[in-house]
């Protein structure tokens, strides 16, 4: 899905609360989890807020006690979870269903949000998984994510996803040039420390702009298995053609999780072995 203007989302949100058809999970796809959080107040108010008359002009009083403690983040039956360290941890979403099993001190809808909810390992993932598998008819998911290919595919299964990402789909000539030559590299699917002197020299040459080239390769890869007309160069779409949509979204969690590794790695080298080693044993295993 394409990103969508925060109007068009509470309109299908207000719509959705007014026929009482809101889903127990919602996925936000956003650029940043924190800067978010205000939009997202506005649409728990929404949901919470026991105002007769909802619509997208008056979609919550701001005035009576639910609007004024969700605003202050005071509402008791709202949990936020965001990551223990480098990861979102099992036990916190143990912490959260005991927490949620208890009764409603509003007699409403309790709410519980995930903050950059790639950041989900294995275990917490399957936690999560089992809560949305037998959800509560008063407990509603929000999931915050970059990337939603990031998380698994029955969790994604299990949400409505509305996509709130504004960034546009430019490259210019070098950086393009760089991308789809890299896509040709992986396309041939062989060893690719065979290649590594030619890609070390001519593409991912130095961290930046390695940053820069597995960044738009990314987005090359979203909006193609989203089928984004917005990526309309036909020669890269040749070059993609000759990956399989798994490998494609393997690749998109290796990026993720591999350009968050950079930030942090001061051998650029040792990086780079890292990230090809790790190609070849996940992807062409």
């Amino acid at each position: 899905m394409n990103g969508q203007n925060q109007t068009n989302v509470l309109e299908i949100l207000t719509n959705m609360i007014n026929n009482n058809k809101v889903s127990h999970a919602l996925l936000f796809e956003v650029d940043d989890s924190d800067t978010s959080m205000e939009f997202i107040k506005e649409i728990i108010k929404l949901i919470l807020c026991q105002n007769v008359d909802k619509s997208i002009d008056k979609m919550n009083c701001s005035k009576c006690n639910i609007c004024k403690l969700i605003d202050s983040d005071t509402y008791p039956d709202i949990k936020i979870i965001s990551s223990d360290g480098n990861w979102i941890k099992k036990q916190q979403l143990i912490d959260l269903q005991t927490e949620f099993n208890n009764k409603s001190l509003f007699n409403n809808k309790r709410i519980y949000i995930i903050k950059e909810a790639e950041r989900l390992n294995t275990s917490s993932s399957n936690s999560l998984l089992k809560f949305l598998e037998e959800p509560c008819d008063d407990v509603i998911a929000i999931l915050l994510t970059k990337n939603r290919y990031l998380l698994l595919d029955t969790i994604i299964s299990r949400c409505q996803i509305f996509s709130l990402k504004k960034e546009e789909f430019v490259l210019n000539a070098e950086t393009l040039e760089k991308v789809e030559n890299f896509i040709e590299y992986i396309s041939m699917k062989r060893n690719l420390f065979i290649y590594y002197k030619d890609i070390y020299e001519n593409i991912l040459t130095d961290k930046d702009t390695c940053k820069k080239v597995l960044s738009e390769l990314e987005k090359y890869f979203i909006s193609y298995l989203e089928k984004d007309k917005t990526v309309n160069n036909s020669n890269t779409y040749d070059l993609l053609n000759k990956l399989t949509i798994n490998e494609m979204v393997l690749y998109v969690k290796i990026i993720e999780s591999e350009l968050q590794k950079l930030e942090y790695n001061l051998n650029y080298k040792i990086w780079m072995d890292s990230f090809f080693s790790r190609i070849m044993g996940e992807v062409y295993d």
